[in-house]
Parts: C-alpha cells; sequence; structure tokens
C-alpha cells in the first residue's frame, strides 16, 4: 500500500474509530493492522490521535533532542574559525577555544556551557551536518625526481623508533595553477612526527639554495633540536647543498628518503600539505617574491600560530584486522603545542617562549588576520595563459 493511500484509510478509520463500540473499534483495530501492517499498539495511538498519521507532521519518534539552535550557534563559530575540524577533534578544542568565544561573544549561560562541555563528537557532527560544504577540485603533482644524489641518501626501510621530537618529514607544495610550466611559488612544509609540530614557509622558486636556506630558518624556529630528516626524491631536498648541510655539523643528521611514488612513506606531512596549505591557499597559481614574501608572513605568524597552539590533530597508533575489516585505532585529539608540553623532552627555557606567546594569543582574531592576509595574496594569483587557476 502507497503512502497516500495509507494516509486516505488512516484518516477514514480515525473518524469511525471514536464513534465505536468497543467490539467495533476491535474490528476496526484489525482491519487497520491488516492494511497498513501496524502493530496493535501502534494502530491505537495513531487512530485515537496521541500519534500523528505518517505524513500530517508531529513530532517524531525517539528521544526529546537534548541539543539545539543554541548549540549549534556556538560550535558553529568555533568549528569555522578552527578551519572545521571533525567532531572528535572539535570535542578536544572546545576547552581551549570556549573562554575565547566568552571574551569575544559574551558569556554563556551556565546550563549552556555545561552542555557544551560534556557533548560527545558524534553530536557535534550531526548538529553540523547542514553546515559543511562540498570541496572543490584537486591540482597537480610537481615533484620532479632528483638523481644525482639517490646513492648518496639512502632508502628509509623501517619506521623511526620516535619516543620523542626532533624526527622531521619535509615536503614542497607546487602553486602552479593549471599549468606547471615557468617560476611559481612554492610551500615548504616540515613535520615532526611525534608531536605532529609543523612549520610552513613559502619561497618564490624551488632552487636547492632558496630549499636550504628556508629550511635552516624552520630549524632556527623549532624548539626542538632536528634528530632525522625524511623527505620524497625531489630534486629540491636530494643535492649537495642539503646532504652537507645535515652531514657537516658535531652531530650529523641522518637524512633519508622515501621510495618513488610512494606517497605514504610520508604520510604525516603529505596530510599536513592538504590541511595546512591546500585548505588555505587552494590551488591558484601565485607567481613572484612579493607573493612569495606575503605567503610565507602568513604561514610564519598568525596560520602557525593557529595550527599549532589551538588545533587538534589525531595520531594514528595501529591497526587492527577483524576478519575481513581493518580497523585503524587513533590516539586521543591534542594540540601539537599541548603534545610538545606533554611529552617531556623539550626543555622548560625552550616553552618558555611559546608559553608566553599562547597566553597572548585569541583564535578568534588569529582567524581575522589570517582572512585579512590571505585577500594580499590572492590578489597576487594569475590568471590566464599558464597561470590559469585551478
Amino acid at each position: 500500500m502507497s503512502q497516500k493511500s495509507r494516509q486516505e484509510v488512516l484518516e477514514q478509520a480515525r473518524e469511525r474509530y471514536g464513534r465505536r463500540g468497543r467490539q467495533g473499534r476491535s474490528r476496526l483495530l484489525d482491519e487497520v493492522c491488516t492494511l497498513c501492517g501496524y502493530e496493535r499498539k501502534h494502530a491505537i495511538k495513531v487512530l485515537g490521535g496521541s500519534r500523528a498519521i505518517v505524513g500530517h507532521g508531529g513530532r517524531r519518534g525517539g528521544s526529546v533532542p537534548v541539543y539545539g539552535e543554541a548549540e549549534r550557534a556556538v560550535l558553529k563559530k568555533i568549528w569555522l574559525a578552527a578551519e572545521q575540524p571533525c567532531g572528535k577533534r572539535l570535542v578536544a578544542a572546545l576547552p581551549v577555544w570556549l573562554p575565547h568565544y566568552e571574551k569575544r561573544y559574551g558569556q554563556l549561560a551556565p546550563a549552556l556551557r555545561r552542555r557544551l562541555r560534556r557533548i560527545s563528537a558524534s553530536s557535534i557532527d550531526r548538529l553540523l551536518a547542514p553546515c559543511r560544504a562540498r570541496l572543490g577540485a584537486r591540482g597537480r603533482c610537481g615533484t620532479r625526481p632528483g638523481t644525482l644524489l639517490r646513492s648518496q641518501i639512502p632508502v628509509r626501510t623501517e619506521h623511526w623508533e620516535v619516543d620523542g621530537p626532533g624526527y622531521i618529514e619535509a615536503d614542497t607544495v607546487a602553486h602552479c595553477g593549471e599549468s606547471m610550466a615557468g617560476e611559481f611559488c612554492w610551500s615548504l612544509t616540515m613535520t615532526d612526527v611525534h608531536t605532529q609540530w609543523t612549520e610552513t614557509r613559502a619561497v618564490a622558486n624551488r632552487g636547492q639554495h632558496v630549499v636550504q636556506g628556508a629550511i635552516a630558518e624552520v630549524e632556527a624556529a623549532l624548539p626542538f633540536a632536528i634528530l632525522g630528516f625524511d623527505t620524497d626524491n625531489g630534486g629540491e631536498f636530494l643535492n649537495w647543498h642539503l646532504l652537507n648541510y645535515f652531514r657537516q655539523r658535531p652531530s650529523p643528521v641522518g637524512f633519508t628518503r622515501s621510495r618513488p611514488y610512494r606517497k605514504n612513506d610520508n604520510a604525516h606531512v603529505e596530510q599536513k600539505n592538504w590541511t595546512h596549505v591546500r585548505q588555505l591557499v587552494g590551488y591558484v597559481r601565485l607567481e613572484g617574491p612579493t607573493a612569495a614574501a606575503l605567503l610565507d608572513d602568513l604561514y610564519r605568524h598568525e596560520w602557525g600560530w593557529l595550527r599549532n597552539f589551538f588545533c587538534p590533530v589525531m595520531k594514528h597508533l595501529r591497526t587492527e584486522v577483524i576478519g575481513s575489516r581493518k580497523k585503524r585505532i587513533y590516539g586521543q585529539p591534542a594540540t601539537p603545542f599541548q603534545r610538545l608540553k606533554a611529552c617531556g623532552k623539550v626543555r622548560r627555557r625552550q616553552l618558555a617562549p611559546l608559553q608566553k606567546l599562547f597566553d597572548t594569543l585569541d583564535p578568534f582574531e588569529l582567524k581575522q588576520t589570517i582572512e585579512v592576509k590571505l585577500r594580499a595574496v590572492l590578489r597576487h594569483q594569475v590568471r590566464g595563459g599558464l597561470g590559469r587557476a585551478a
């Protein structure tokens, strides 16, 4: 029976149900249960008026919703400012973000604050489901193999035994639009495997001296020493300048490379290429030192601070095989700064400047400044010809 036919039957049966005696109502219930396939108790509620006829509105079944528009309004502002994390990471971010939210938008009602502090990740995902947007197309790969030093720089054949910060994965991202022709800007991403602390720099080209200089600047800014350095097979990394930079020092750094065409060998930094570069800049074409300088300033300051201090990340711990299924197990979400403080391998004098900086930051102000600086960067995107935007 179609839904429309069922509605017509129920409407007529409801009119007759109230006028009949006990035996008449019993026979009518038998007919409705046979025609509509209802359980008898449900049919009594529908014909008696305490349950709405399907298609006639009324409150749906199930428990009364605990969270509503008030929670969605608060979560949406934090979710957008935190770069739209999933519910599991947003739950971990709420204790850090809520005090700044109340400074900016006013004090929350005590009951609302309590509900936000105990809300689950799945409830957050349900509340924010109408707010999520679809993402666009992807761009091109800029890795070009460097063959001169493949015999000098070994392939990392096993996982590092990482028990603290200092083991870095690095990669570059091309801001080339739809064409790899000519010169354009690049982003250098360096991610610490243990804490997920990530530093990004922008350069006007991918020259060996330029990339090596950017790596030296990042190393000077890190709150820990580099113990291992792993890259892909791009020519910007496999060169004598970078090899000598890591090996000609009192304590040489282990410099390794991934297998060709195996992105998962550098899974940590490949993920950060998406979250820290593509989600910010997209796939437009940027050319020239001015665009690189503007983007580099954004990476060094507001964008890096927002990501490292206020955006929790999740680390993959292991994969369990259950029959024919694989289940990935992740650790508790935490920001890179929280992981850095909890690792116990960084000295207090190195953490003190970061803690002082963290105490002065407001993530909502960072987000506003990021938007202003990003508009300045995107005004330099190249359109048409070789630089048509992706």
